[in-house]
């Protein structure tokens, strides 16, 4: 009896770290996104110290390298902007089909859900 004891004790604790750590990636992975979505230049600054020291990159590369990731970074928020509104159309669709397949309470629901994760939903 006293085995068992031990072994559902050791369960638990497994149970609860992994469940634990579940939520502390979740909770971080959520908070790493919307830093990005809000500041993308974060992203980019990610990417040039990685490739810096990955790459072994000198000086000029670097440079080279930033100047190259400035520009991609300009177009594609043009391209953001170009396509924002027919984004927007096909999500708000979406929200509303959802919400027509969905019961009232599930409807309550998938509103609040929504709301929370309303940046990643909407273009910028």
């Amino acid at each position: 009896m006293s085995k068992l004891k031990v072994w559902l004790v050791i369960i638990v604790v497994f149970v609860a770290g992994f469940a634990g750590g579940v939520v502390v990636t979740r909770a971080v992975v959520r908070h790493w996104v919307r830093q990005v979505i809000a500041n993308p230049e974060r992203l980019r600054g990610l990417v040039e110290k990685r490739m810096t020291g990955r790459l072994n990159l000198d000086a000029a590369q670097r440079q080279k390298v930033d100047d190259i990731l400035s520009r991609s970074q300009g177009r594609i928020t043009e391209l953001r902007q170009e396509f924002a509104p027919s984004f927007r159309n096909i999500t708000s669709n979406a929200v509303v089909e959802i919400s027509g397949v969905l019961r009232p309470e599930q409807r309550e629901r998938f509103r609040k859900l929504f709301e929370e994760n309303r940046p990643l939903w909407q273009a910028r």
